[in-house]
């Protein structure tokens, strides 16, 4: 349920207006004129959803909701941003937003937004949700659609960034990984970042490979030394199980007896 609101704006006008009508529909709504001093409100008065502005002075909307991710206490804390440009929704979706509202819209839209929310979060917490990770679309999307069902969510990255991002946003129950994604960081080095996290400490975090026999090899025993080498790396990081070369038709199998449900 949400009660209490933190809306960033700098336009104190346009932040009383906002405040007021919200607090018609029996929110409690707190005042911020820029990101600095949301982050400071919030982390004395906890709140139940940030709207913020994406131009503001100190600090913009872009730099509030990245700060609000890499905290533990707020990695969860939906956020919508108020916009029209594309080029900030673009960049904001880039990052993981969903929720966004145009500029001077009625706000019965606003509340709809907020309402949508709140049914969204509702079932999110009965839903098992499962992270998958790695450089081939068409694996992850085969992983996607043998994942889905009832009681389940399922997203999917194809960047170390976009693993961390999501993990933050969606605080898995299970992370899938390939251990051939290499961007910025090794997957071993990943995964022992990913694992620094409270809320991640026991997060089941299963590895996997995928690459094609002609491309390695059968007799390159030096792609699958380091193959060998990759996994020893992300067991010791803090991987849980290494399931081998994807399989499509032993992936459910897998991923069950690794403590799916």
């Amino acid at each position: 349920m949400i009660k209490t609101i933190l809306l960033a704006e700098d336009e104190r006008g346009t932040a009383l207006l906002v405040k007021t009508q919200l607090e018609r529909y029996g929110y409690e709504v707190l005042l911020a004129g820029n990101g600095l001093q949301a982050l400071e409100i919030i982390m004395k008065n906890p709140v139940d959803l940030v709207i913020t502005d994406v131009v503001m002075p100190e600090m913009d909307g872009v730099d509030l909701y990245m700060a609000l991710k890499k905290r533990k206490e707020t990695a969860g804390l939906p956020v919508i941003i108020v916009t029209d440009k594309q080029i900030f929704k673009e960049s904001f979706q880039a990052l993981g937003v969903d929720y966004f509202v145009p500029k001077a819209s009625d706000i019965s839209n606003l509340v709809d937004k907020i309402k949508s929310i709140e049914m969204a979060k509702g079932k999110e917490r009965n839903l098992y949700k499962v992270l998958v990770g790695g450089a081939n679309s068409s694996v992850l999307d085969q992983m996607k659609s043998i994942l889905y069902g009832d009681g389940i969510l399922v997203s999917a990255a194809e960047s170390s960034l976009d693993i961390v991002t999501k993990s933050f946003l969606m605080a898995p129950n299970m992370i899938v990984l390939d251990i051939g994604l290499q961007d910025n960081v090794t997957m071993a080095e990943l995964i022992g970042s990913l694992r620094c996290y409270s809320f991640l400490k026991r997060t089941t975090i299963l590895t996997y490979t995928y690459f094609n026999p002609d491309d390695v090899g059968v007799n390159n025993s030096g792609a699958l030394e380091n193959i060998e080498q990759e996994v020893r790396a992300c067991q010791e990081a803090g991987a849980t199980k290494y399931l081998g070369r994807f399989n499509r038709a032993m992936f459910l199998d897998q991923v069950k007896e690794c403590g799916l449900f």
